[in-house]
């Protein structure tokens, strides 16, 4: 049996963002055709998912996290005998053993508006040697596998794509436990969901977009996720960080989900709305297309302008609603497992012994 080290210090957020959800998910079904070990940063507390072995390694002093990876990890692996995983678009640029490398979409290349000069260059550093050093790249939609082929010179036999499933917990009937969290966010009228965060996610258009409804739409509340704070404003209301608990049940209450996002490596958000039976409106930029497919409210492009349209047409149209809340649980129900994408990274890691 292959031993596999993975890169885990996702797993050790709390909570659990995208990368760390996805990989929860998927290394159970690891560790049935893998020996897997968990190589985690000894300043957080352990991810407690399983009985699974960890590696807990340390930083000297106050050092930044690529010193975690680039120096720690690489001198724990001089002497390890297996394949080491970086889940997190890098692996040790001293590491001459074999590795695979998951590279979810190619920001720090395209779109790193919101990143600081010295974090694009690190990572772009960090994630180009990774790519061409080791011997298989995972990605999580076709969209970014060609970018990476296209952007990295790659042969496309080396670059293989795991989609991320979306978790049983998404579905239309964690509504019947909204009404705590819409009494502790006193939302007391429909509301259009939207999230905040990275920059590219486009925050400011959601809000001018719901700004700008006609009093024909009905007068929604806009409820946004994540750490990014709306303007104060009435009708606004900034829910923070969720967990799935609450960010499930607050989806499947939505009218809608505004997402103007200008890049996308997966979406996952999309999916989840889709899922939960809420339409999403949104452009036809980056993997949205190959994720959604017909389960959108489609805009010519994430402006304001387009935006707002279709968020108009979405919520003046009951039919185009239900229309579009029906296809987007069958979208969400051909997604492929996350026992799939775990069989297509077991076939990377024996790729990489080869």
């Amino acid at each position: 049996m292959i031993k596999v080290a993975l890169d885990a210090r996702r797993l050790q957020e709390r909570p659990l963002t995208g990368t760390g959800r996805r990989l929860a998910h998927l290394l159970p079904h690891l560790a049935e055709r893998v020996e897997v070990v968990l190589v985690t940063d000894k300043r957080r507390p352990s991810p407690e998912l399983g009985d699974y072995e960890e590696v807990r390694l340390p930083v000297p002093g106050k050092l930044p996290e690529p010193f975690w990876l680039q120096g720690s990890v690489a001198w724990w692996l001089r002497g390890f005998k297996g394949v080491f995983h970086g889940t997190q678009n890098a692996v040790p640029i001293a590491y001459r053993g074999r590795s695979v490398v998951t590279i979810y979409d190619l920001t720090w290349e395209h779109h790193h508006e919101g990143m600081t000069p010295a974090r694009r260059l690190s990572v772009l550093l960090q994630a180009r040697a990774s790519a061409r050093r080791s011997e298989a790249v995972v990605t999580i939609s076709e969209f970014v596998r060609q970018d990476i082929i296209r952007t990295y010179l790659l042969p496309p036999d080396r670059v293989v794509v795991a989609p991320p499933s979306v978790d049983p917990i998404f579905s239309p009937g964690r509504v019947d436990d909204l009404r705590p969290i819409l009494k502790r966010l006193h939302v007391d009228r429909p509301y259009v969901v939207a999230l905040g965060g990275t920059r590219r996610r486009g925050l400011e258009v959601a809000v001018e977009a719901w700004r700008r409804l006609t009093p024909r739409a009905g007068n929604p509340m806009l409820v946004v996720v994540g750490s990014e704070a709306p303007p104060d404003a009435p009708g606004i209301v900034h829910a923070g960080q969720l967990d799935d608990q609450e960010w499930s049940a607050l989806l499947a209450g939505a009218t809608a989900f505004c997402y103007p996002t200008r890049y996308e490596g997966f979406g996952m958000p999309a999916l989840e709305a889709a899922a939960s039976g809420v339409p999403v409106v949104c452009a036809r930029v980056a993997s949205l297309p190959e994720v959604l497919g017909p389960a959108a409210e489609w805009c010519a492009t994430p402006t304001v302008e387009d935006i707002t349209q279709g968020l108009e047409r979405l919520l003046l149209n009951a039919d185009k609603r239900q229309a579009l809340q029906k296809a987007g649980l069958a979208r969400a129900a051909e997604a492929p497992t996350w026992e799939q994408a775990a069989k297509v990274e077991v076939a990377a890691y024996e790729f990489a012994s080869r």
